[in-house]
């Protein structure tokens, strides 16, 4: 394997209150099957103590509100190669949790910044990728009909990854998870697994081939 591959790192965003969830078991998963490829892949779950964040508060946006974990969070971030979102549609959208975790660690001067005589402010995250695994209790159907999907997928990529030039890659919806069988998870899962095996040695191929020229 490349020295390029190993380089890389990538960070896995969970917003799942309970560790006996299905979005756990994905995670570990995802987890243990990327240690095979990458230098370093770490977990980081919202719902722990340690990493708590208050709710984002400010008098002047210049002066946010004193977190510890803020600094810690976007060194995290920043070192990443991809950003990998787990999280359970509530309410047709991502958990309040998880949206304090962008509104409080995306900032700007991190994530972008203003240009002056410029609508469009510079984007600081470039060359990095995302994927997003979510679930619902609801039918594929239900939501399709009513665009859930495809609204949450354009929101997350247009109007919050795409501000900071982060492409998302990968966004897959896991329905009916309350009334699965332990065989259809497990399907998900042997699914994923055969993607991660098959993306990676792809990407090591690439590097491989790039290496000898």
């Amino acid at each position: 394997m490349s020295k390029k591959i190993k380089n890389l790192k990538k960070l896995i965003i969970i917003a799942q209150p309970s560790k006996k969830g299905f979005l756990w078991e994905l995670a570990l998963e995802y987890e243990k099957q990327e240690k095979n490829f990458w230098n370093k892949i770490e977990i980081l779950d919202l719902y722990d103590k340690e990493n708590f964040q208050p709710n984002l508060e400010f008098q002047d946006m210049k002066i946010l509100n004193d977190d510890p974990n803020r600094e810690k969070f976007q060194k995290k971030i920043k070192d990443a190669s991809e950003l990998i979102f787990i999280f359970p549609i509530w309410w047709w959208n991502m958990p309040a949790i998880m949206k304090n975790f962008i509104d409080t660690n995306f900032e700007a001067w991190f994530a972008y910044k203003f240009q002056k005589g410029s609508p469009i402010p510079k984007k600081l995250l470039k060359w990095r990728t995302a994927k997003v695994f979510c679930s619902c209790d609801g039918s594929k159907y239900m939501y399709n009909n009513y665009l859930c999907p495809m609204y949450l997928r354009r929101y997350i990529e247009i109007y919050i990854l795409g501000i900071f030039w982060i492409e998302l890659t990968e966004f897959e919806i896991y329905d009916k998870m309350r009334k699965n069988s332990r065989w259809e998870k497990d399907e998900i899962l042997n699914n994923l697994v055969l993607e991660i095996k098959r993306e990676n040695m792809t990407l090591w191929f690439s590097e491989t081939i790039k290496n000898l020229f």
